[in-house]
């Protein structure tokens, strides 16, 4: 078994740079979760490849953590919005770059 630590690091390697039109395949299977700014990336996706079901729960219920809504892919769709990207099969995490 993978130690947090470990996970951690390789998630962390694993974060990309991507912009929505690559993203929007992944949301048209309902897949693509939103990250709140106040969240760090690399924990929410460790937290869901840990299986950290009331982590996750928690995230969702708050808000901090959600599927994009309309309004905001119609705003991505008309701007070049750029993402911080993690995925954690079959799931990927983004969020916006400041």
């Amino acid at each position: 078994m993978v130690n947090s630590d470990d996970l951690r690091e390789k998630l962390a390697a694993e974060v990309g740079t991507v912009s929505w039109p690559l993203l929007r395949p992944h949301h048209e299977r309902q897949s693509v979760f939103l990250v709140d700014q106040q969240l760090d990336l690399v924990e929410v996706a460790v937290g869901a490849a840990a299986d950290q079901v009331e982590q996750i729960r928690d995230w969702l219920q708050a808000g901090r953590l959600a599927r994009p809504s309309r309004a905001q892919v119609d705003s991505w769709e008309e701007q070049h919005t750029s993402f911080a990207c993690v995925i954690i099969q079959p799931f990927v995490f983004i969020q916006l770059v400041c």
